[in-house]
């Protein structure tokens, strides 16, 4: 048996799903690691998504946080004073 470099990973997967990625697998003709480690790789860095998925470089805003609306003043809140105009406030 050759060395195998990596890291074994354990987790319940549904039949369903581990059936459906062996199809995958078998028409590309690889075998279910190999699918499975191109799934987790194409996750990790990003590669294989269509262009339109990923943010524009440099874009920082969540998708959720861009559509939020603006939160409203509340009654308890304080008006903003600049700190000159406390200054001379405070003189008088």
């Amino acid at each position: 048996m050759t060395n195998r470099r990596g890291v074994l990973l354990e987790a319940y997967v549904p039949n369903e799903l581990k059936e459906s990625l062996r199809r995958r697998a078998a028409a590309d003709h690889r075998t279910l690691s190999q699918e499975i480690t191109r799934i987790l790789t194409e996750a990790v860095h990003g590669q294989g998504c269509r262009p339109e998925c990923r943010p524009p470089p440099g874009d920082s805003t969540l998708r959720a946080a861009a559509h939020r609306p603006a939160a409203a003043p509340r009654s308890e809140d304080l008006p903003y004073v600049a700190a000159t105009a406390r200054k001379a406030a405070a003189r008088l």
